[in-house]
């Protein structure tokens, strides 16, 4: 049925062989790439077990925390189409008509499903050929991506000068935040998330800062 999907093949190998190099620096806590692989594998079974399948729609909303991140792969390597929201933006919700919420915020439930049109995924399933990644614009606008998070997943190496830390100046759920922070992981690098940032924005930058 064709090959899997590169970026998350890749994605699933830097977070399973990263040990004890640190991935995020969110607030007061440093999580490595084994501690942010463990947090993806019980994403993961979480969201199995809620019934996400492929071809649905996942919205996630929440903070600019690495679980917004883990949230949109444990998705994506069940099938899911995924649309980061901001959580103003119950309307777009709504009108999108998604199969299932998912947030970082702590005063909610991590997932909310509205309709399950899919059946349960195959326990044994392959992973998916692609990814699609969807970010809320201006109105009812979305920006959709594909074949750039397969290309960058191709073109990105770890620095041969070792890991760098990489401040993100840009939400996650930013179209450009988003694929930085990707192409850090892939790297190998650590993403320090700036304590700033809050929903979708427009402001985006990332600097290499030196070691704290």
């Amino acid at each position: 049925m064709g090959e899997s999907s590169v970026f998350l093949t890749r994605i699933l190998d830097v977070l399973l062989d990263g040990g004890d190099q640190v991935a995020f620096a969110h607030r007061s806590r440093s999580t490595t790439y084994r501690e942010t692989f463990d947090t993806l594998r019980r994403l993961h079974a979480t969201l199995k077990s809620e019934g996400i399948a492929p071809g649905q729609l996942v919205a996630i909303t929440g903070e600019n925390a690495p679980e917004t991140i883990l949230l949109q792969f444990a998705s994506q390597l069940l099938g899911a189409r995924v649309v980061h929201v901001d959580g103003a933006r119950t309307d777009l919700v709504e009108l999108l008509e998604v199969d299932h919420v998912l947030t970082t915020d702590p005063q909610g439930p991590p997932v909310t499903s509205r309709v399950a049109r899919g059946p349960r995924r195959n326990e044994d399933a392959p992973l998916p050929r692609a990814i699609e990644t969807m970010f809320s614009g201006d109105g009812t606008n979305l920006v959709c991506y594909r074949d750039v998070y397969e290309d960058m997943a191709r073109s990105t190496q770890p620095h041969p000068d070792g890991p760098q830390r990489v401040l993100l100046i840009a939400p996650l759920s930013h179209p450009i935040g988003n694929r930085l922070a990707c192409k850090a992981l892939l790297a190998g690098d650590t993403v320090v998330l700036h304590e700033r940032t809050a929903g979708t924005g427009s402001f985006a930058a990332a600097n290499l800062v030196g070691e704290a």
